[in-house]
């Protein structure tokens, strides 16, 4: 069963040390549970938690907790809550998907790498300018802008997430906890690319963590990961994430079954009807 956790006060949860809790931890940190477009879920199996999700603007992050193995049933429970939701994007632990992964969803690989610090980090920029560092990761400043920058001050504001930017490059610390920082949005102007200033900033950041007892890594696909071998980083880990296939229609469908969910018109396996209460 499927339910949403209305109060992270009464609930505390005990997340193992990954990847996709680290991610689910800062959404909490960043916005606890008071928040529609921040909604924290657990899945109940034989009467005890055993997995948390949090679906977040569109996308949605989830992991099972420390020594649990998930059943048949669980792991259908699970497919069936992402198809329900409808988020654009998807990160599950391995042990969530099964062999089958989720259908409507394209699986891409992503490859896990340790950032290798360097010895200093000169010359890196602390405080880069917000638009910059997006118009640079997102090639030009868009319509989600808006969206972008408010979480990314609220989330600066507590110390949760750093920006930083050597010369034309920039990245994105997105969270640290468990003695590891994840670094997403390694990005350098076109014109730039090939002059080292990425590798200079990685290995800057990566130092800057490292003295506060940090180990960076980051995140490939295929058409990065030359990149990153290049550099000699040591592959950490891979896995599978999940991107919906109908992108064309993914607004209509993520706006129609969100107002069904909340009306609690909709119950499908595992989850209750109408357990979002707003």
């Amino acid at each position: 069963m499927i339910k949403r956790i209305e109060n992270i006060e009464d609930t505390p949860i005990e997340l193992r040390q990954s990847h996709y809790s680290r991610i689910i931890l800062s959404h909490i940190q960043t916005y606890g549970t008071e928040y529609d477009f921040c909604e924290l879920y657990e899945l109940r199996q034989k009467g005890k938690r055993a997995a948390v999700f949090v679906s977040f603007n569109g996308s949605l992050v989830a992991d099972v907790l420390e020594g649990v193995s998930l059943s048949g049933v669980s792991l259908r429970e699970t497919a069936e809550f992402v198809r329900f939701k409808s988020p654009y994007a998807v990160e599950l632990s391995e042990d969530m998907t099964g062999k089958t992964g989720i259908s409507g969803y394209q699986r891409s690989k992503r490859y896990f790498y340790e950032v290798s610090p360097w010895k200093t980090a000169d010359g890196i920029d602390f405080d880069p300018d917000a638009e910059t560092v997006y118009a640079t990761a997102y090639s030009g400043k868009d319509s989600n802008y808006g969206l972008w920058l408010t979480d990314t001050v609220r989330r600066k504001n507590k110390d949760l997430l750093r920006l930083y930017s050597y010369k034309s490059s920039v990245l994105t610390v997105k969270c640290r906890s468990g003695g590891m920082a994840y670094i997403a949005d390694v990005a350098t102007l076109e014109a730039d690319r090939g002059k080292g200033y990425a590798r200079a900033l990685l290995g800057g950041v990566a130092k800057l963590m490292a003295d506060e007892g940090y180990t960076s890594y980051l995140a490939a696909d295929d058409s990065t990961k030359g990149y990153y071998d290049l550099l000699g980083y040591k592959l950490i880990g891979t896995d599978n994430i999940y991107k919906i296939k109908d992108s064309i229609n993914y607004e209509q469908i993520f706006y129609y079954r969100r107002k069904t969910f909340r009306a609690g018109k909709e119950s499908r396996g595992g989850m209750q009807r109408g357990l979002c209460k707003n």
